[in-house]
């Protein structure tokens, strides 16, 4: 993929960041605007963690909200943004395209890469992806084609992991699966397993039994599989 050119417009990179919660701009490769939350955790004293989070199709970053609290108190630094063509990022033509297009919805995370690597603050080497739907499908992929330490994907898709990493030899390593048995007729269901299949340990793989929820509203019918992930990363990353 390009090389990235990043332009961050509200946020001073300069010096240690501080604790709080700062809405930024990250602009792509190829000059998409792409709004974003940074939330900073208290002083540490060392390089820190980081998450990346990745809301699913038709919503936004704030669809995170209910676990970004958690992440920070396990002491992550946490990124949400909106992919291109959902809330306060720019538009797409064609959000179909945009699901499994090599050149927009990646370009997107390596953005939010690229920022979170130049963070003073950040361990570079230490870098999660979390995603739900098209956010999942971004997270396997990453684990394969980004300097990505460890991902969750929930309610993923296998055809949709390897149309935007636009190959079919991805090397699939440390992801947590998640999905509802219920979800798309159990479609989520098999796809998660699937991927799993593919993947090299560390590997992990939760079906939720007796849900239909896709994404993060598993949570509602699950509100363990928070805890779930936060294990995960706390293990991975």
């Amino acid at each position: 993929m390009r090389k990235i050119l990043l332009l961050v417009a509200c946020f001073c990179c300069c010096g240690l960041a501080t604790a709080g919660t700062r809405d930024i701009t990250l602009t792509t490769a190829d000059h998409v605007n792409i709004r974003a939350t940074l939330n900073t955790p208290d002083e540490t004293g060392n390089p820190a963690a980081a998450v990346i989070l990745i809301h699913q199709g038709g919503s936004n970053r704030r669809e995170w909200d209910v676990l970004v609290p958690k992440l920070l108190d396990q002491g992550y630094y946490v990124l949400a943004y909106d992919v291109r063509g959902h809330g306060e990022s720019d538009p797409v033509d064609s959000l179909r395209k945009l699901f499994n297009d090599p050149a927009q919805a990646p370009l997107d995370l390596q953005a939010a890469m690229h920022f979170l690597t130049a963070l003073p603050g950040v361990d570079a080497q230490r870098i999660a992806v979390v995603g739900a739907s098209i956010g999942a499908n971004l997270a396997a992929m990453a684990s394969s084609e980004m300097a990505v330490k460890t991902a969750v994907a929930i309610s993923g898709k296998t055809a949709a992991v390897y149309n935007l990493a636009g190959k079919t030899d991805l090397a699939l390593r440390s992801v947590f699966y998640i999905a509802a048995d219920g979800d798309q007729n159990g479609r989520r269901a098999a796809w998660a397993k699937e991927l799993f299949d593919r993947t090299a340990e560390p590997r992990r793989l939760e079906i939720v039994t007796n849900s239909s929820r896709h994404g993060v509203g598993i949570f509602d019918d699950r509100p363990r599989v928070m805890q779930m992930i936060l294990e995960w990363l706390q293990t991975t990353l």
